[in-house]
């Protein structure tokens, strides 16, 4: 059973998880970044819940987060890159993001809708296995980077 986008709704199977456009979020919560934030946390939470279905023996480590990420990556963009570096998961993004792909084919701002509804989903993905995890950005294509590298500490 896979993971589809059906009229811009993320579907598994038959379970619609409900997770708008990237148009539709911009359009709902443009004057409301912190609802935005908290929404699309959800939404990754919802994701991750489907994800460890995917997981053989999920635990909850570090090791299962760059698992589940991994899973993420590949239903996303299929070049998964999470890895455990010491006492964080690190995960490098270079190749197509569909996030950009939409803020450029939709003109909306790819900063706003990394900052509040990418950046906030994939910390809900990896959150499904840490709650507390903590997610750091240091560098992103929306800021001119060539690359999105994210860490993932608790």
């Amino acid at each position: 059973m896979g993971i589809s986008i059906l009229n811009g709704e993320i579907v598994y199977g038959n379970i619609d998880l409900s997770l708008p456009s990237p148009k539709e979020f911009y359009e709902r919560y443009e004057g409301d970044p912190e609802e935005a934030k908290s929404s699309a946390l959800k939404l990754g939470r919802e994701l991750g819940n489907v994800l460890i279905g995917r997981l053989k023996d999920p635990g909850d480590d570090l090791e299962t987060v760059a698992a589940i990420l991994n899973e993420f990556q590949r239903t996303v963009q299929g070049e998964p890159t999470a890895k455990v570096e010491g006492n964080k998961v690190v995960m490098r993004c270079s190749g197509f993001c569909p996030v950009t792909r939409a803020a450029m084919t939709l003109n909306l701002p790819l900063r706003w809708l990394d900052d509040n509804l990418a950046w906030p989903l994939v910390r809900g993905v990896a959150s499904t296995i840490i709650p507390g995890i903590k997610l750091m950005v240091p560098s992103a294509k929306s800021r001119g980077d060539p690359t999105c590298v994210y860490i993932f500490e608790i």
